[in-house]
C-alpha cells in the first residue's frame, strides 16, 4: 500500500513540474477560421464562437438590415469591435456617435464605457468582438434602457472546425 510520502514522491518536481505545467497549458491552445463565419445566417441576429480562454474571448456576429441594440455598459470586460464585413455605427450617451466603421475598423470599449451599436445600409454586417474578463465578480451586462422582447434570441454556434 502506497504511504503519503509515497505519493509526494511520485509528483513531478523542479524541471518535470515545471514541463507538466507547460503542457498541460498548451492543450488549451485554440486555431479558429472565420472563412467559416460566410455561411452565418444573414437575416438574424446570429454570433459565432471562436476562441473561449481564461481571460480572453472572441465571438464573430451578424448583424441583419435594420439590427440595433441598447444603451449598455459591461463592468466585467472591454473589449475590441472590429467590423468585418458592412458598416456598423457605434453610439454612446445621448446618440452621441462614436464612429461608423467598414470593413477592418472598429472600436475598443473600456470597463463601464456606455454604448450602443447599428447595423448600417442595406447589406447585412459583421463584427468580430475580441474582450478580457476582469473576473472580479462584476456583472456582465447592465442595461440603460429596455430591450426589445426578441433581443436575446440570437442563436450563438460554434464555428465549423
Amino acid at each position: 500500500m502506497a504511504t503519503a510520502g509515497d505519493k509526494a514522491r511520485a509528483r513531478p518536481r523542479g524541471a518535470a513540474k515545471k514541463e507538466a505545467f507547460f503542457r498541460a497549458t498548451e492543450e488549451s491552445i485554440q486555431t479558429f477560421s472565420l472563412a467559416d463565419a460566410d455561411a452565418l445566417a444573414r437575416d438574424a441576429r446570429t454570433s459565432f464562437r471562436v476562441c473561449d480562454g481564461e481571460v480572453v474571448r472572441a465571438r464573430a456576429q451578424t448583424l441583419p438590415p435594420g439590427f440595433a441594440n441598447t444603451l449598455h455598459y459591461h463592468p466585467l470586460y472591454e473589449g475590441i469591435w472590429m467590423v468585418l464585413r458592412g458598416r456598423v455605427r457605434f453610439y454612446g450617451p445621448d446618440e452621441t456617435v462614436i464612429g461608423e466603421f467598414g470593413p477592418l475598423e472598429g472600436v475598443y470599449i473600456p470597463r463601464n464605457g456606455r454604448y450602443w451599436f447599428a447595423q448600417v445600409g442595406e447589406k447585412a454586417a459583421q463584427i468580430l468582438q475580441i474582450r478580457g474578463d476582469a473576473r472580479d465578480g462584476s456583472n456582465k451586462r447592465v442595461d440603460l434602457e429596455e430591450r426589445s422582447k426578441d433581443y436575446g434570441t440570437k442563436p450563438v454556434v460554434d464555428l465549423p472546425g
